[in-house]
């Protein structure tokens, strides 16, 4: 049965819409059943990806804070869907009837056909626009412009550009309607990114820069590199070491950055593994104020070293190498040792971890043994005086070393004394 003719031009310019020449047309729609096979394909194929749509509109909405333009953007969608859920798609149908049915609803649901063909016209830019991941790229940029601090002084000009940029993702509806409005804002995303890049950049290496230079400087004081050779000694530990000291300074003063590929990364985040931000500034404190504590490091751990405890050590050290450098080094006061620092190096904590790597002396005296001991024994339990003994005589060897460390306990010889 050939189709009613005022159905013709309409049917026609639906058709059309979804990709169908006019020359096929005009033969398909001399058959109701082929017109209509088309139909219920067109909409078998769009449903699920209509859903979707809606979906991911609602989403895309809330995250840019746009909700009130959720009923413009989905209502086409709405409307098509509901003319898609109506229960009369089925090929067995009697096609005549259904294709007036389907006509119908349509002009009861749009004002006109020219309408529903522009309303058509805008969800299939909407799900182009999917299709393309365009909604999650829509994000991605609003949320890094959005992650972007710059300080409100000597930054107007980018400042205002980036608030210029981010207001023009607020209009979702024309971004999703149109795709020259969409291209032409994600070009001047990214003008401002690579304007962006290229400030923080310049920026970022200026204050790496003189921050490399701190270090620099601090690790060429004499003072440093003493302290840093000292904390080489195996078996003395002192409360004035590096570690601390780095920890001190490493609160006001970040590690240069070693990234590579800053260029790279910006693209994804909007600072730098590092953590610099546009506009910080590092403020460098004389390194005299930091001396202070290396001396105090230094001195401590001087004292350690002319500590009775050691004597011993170095006593048999210099007994065969009596030219050694450690002689003249013990002979100087600790609090003098600041101005022979040059005396310091690695020869010598190699001679005082090679001298402290022997046999270790240890003296302990009756006196100190008699300090801890008291009570009364019976003659037939002296088991329990020799266990105590032990214990005595282990809490006086733990007091003794309790400042050292990578003490063996094989390499201790316990000298009793008066």
């Amino acid at each position: 049965m050939v189709m009613e003719t005022e159905y013709n031009m309409d049917f026609k310019m639906i058709l059309e819409e979804f990709g169908y020449n006019s020359d096929e047309i005009n033969t398909q729609l001399k058959n109701n059943k082929i017109v209509w096979e088309i139909i219920v394909n067109i909409r078998n194929n769009m449903m699920d990806e209509i859903g979707n749509a809606i979906r991911i509109n609602l989403q895309l909405c809330y995250l840019l804070e746009v909700e009130e333009q959720i009923k413009e953007i989905n209502s086409p969608l709405f409307k098509l869907n509901y003319i898609f859920e109506q229960n009369f798609y089925c090929l067995d149908n009697d096609t005549a009837k259904a294709l007036s049915i389907f006509y119908k609803l349509l002009n009861n649901t749009y004002a006109s056909m020219s309408y529903f063909i522009d309303e058509i016209r805008d969800i299939k830019e909407n799900l182009y626009f999917i299709r393309k991941n365009h909604d999650r790229v829509l994000f991605e940029r609003y949320n890094y412009l959005r992650k972007i601090s710059l300080p409100l002084r000597g930054y107007e000009e980018l400042r205002f550009s980036l608030l210029t940029l981010i207001k023009k993702f607020d209009n979702i509806a024309t971004l999703i309607k149109n795709p020259e409005a969409y291209n032409s804002l994600m070009k001047e995303y990214n003008i401002f990114l690579t304007k962006y890049k290229e400030l923080y950049i310049a920026e970022h290496e200026k204050y790496h820069n003189k921050l490399k230079e701190f270090y620099r400087k601090l690790y060429s004081l004499p003072e440093y590199k003493v302290l840093d050779y000292l904390s080489c000694i195996s078996i003395i530990k002192v409360a004035y070491n590096l570690k601390p000291i780095r920890k001190y300074i490493e609160t006001f003063f970040p590690d240069p950055c070693k990234v590579n590929n800053l260029d790279e990364l910006l693209e994804k985040q909007t600072r730098c593994k590092c953590g610099f931000y546009p506009g910080q500034n590092l403020s460098i404190p004389s390194l005299n104020k930091i001396k202070p504590m290396l001396k105090k490091g230094i001195i401590e751990y001087m004292e350690k070293l002319h500590n009775q405890r050691f004597k011993n050590f170095f006593n048999n050290y210099l007994n065969y190498k009596p030219a050694s450098l450690l002689k003249e080094v013990l002979e100087i006061p600790p609090v003098n040792i600041i101005n022979n620092l040059d005396l310091i190096n690695k020869d010598l904590i190699a001679e005082i971890n090679e001298a402290m790597s022997n046999t270790f002396p240890l003296q302990i005296s009756f006196n100190e043994i008699s300090h801890y001991l008291s009570g009364s024994y019976s003659a037939n339990e002296l088991e329990l005086l020799l266990k105590d003994l032990e214990n005595i005589i282990r809490k006086i060897i733990r007091d003794k070393i309790e400042d050292m460390v990578d003490i063996n306990y094989d390499e201790i010889v316990i000298n009793l004394i008066k």
